[in-house]
Formats: structure tokens, C-alpha cells, sequence
């Protein structure tokens, strides 16, 4: 299969200029770095992908461990006969 090649602009805003170092390897890769960040190296644009896929794993965690503890706080309380920080 042959791909087609790369435009010079980015496809989602398409007077900025796709940066080099942005090459569509990357899954949603469009060419859209409005602040530069891919620019440094190759290896500083692997190592925030990995940061950005970290946050986003603690993200969902806290997504679903607030809602958690805002229900299960007094249970748990009075599960271990404490007084209740909060009403």
C-alpha cells in the first residue's frame, strides 16, 4: 500500500505549517502543534506523548474515584465507628 505523501500545512488548521517532526506515525496525527511543543526532538515529542498518556490514565482514576468517595464516605465511617470529618 502506498501512502500519499504529507502536506506542508496541517490538516486541521491549514495555514499553519505541520511541523517536522510530526510525520503521521502517530495515531490522530494531523499536523496540529499551535505551540511548538514536537519542535525540540523527537525524543522530547515521545516523551510528552507517554507524560500526556500518564495523565490521562490519572484522569480517568480520580474520574472515578471521587464520585466514589463522595458516596461511600459515611458508610465507611460508621463501618469503623470514626466521627465524621464533613457533613
Amino acid at each position: 500500500s502506498t501512502k500519499a505523501p504529507l502536506s506542508r500545512y496541517s490538516k486541521a488548521i491549514p495555514f499553519l505549517k505541520r511541523p517536522p517532526n510530526l510525520t503521521g506515525t502517530y495515531a490522530g496525527d494531523v499536523g496540529f502543534d499551535p505551540f511548538n511543543f514536537s519542535s525540540s526532538s523527537p525524543e522530547q515529542l515521545t516523551y510528552y506523548r507517554e507524560a500526556e498518556i500518564k495523565h490521562a490514565r490519572l484522569a480517568m482514576l480520580a474520574a472515578v474515584g471521587w464520585p466514589s468517595s463522595e458516596l461511600f464516605d459515611q458508610p465507611i465511617t460508621k463501618f469503623i465507628d470514626a466521627q465524621l470529618s464533613l457533613d
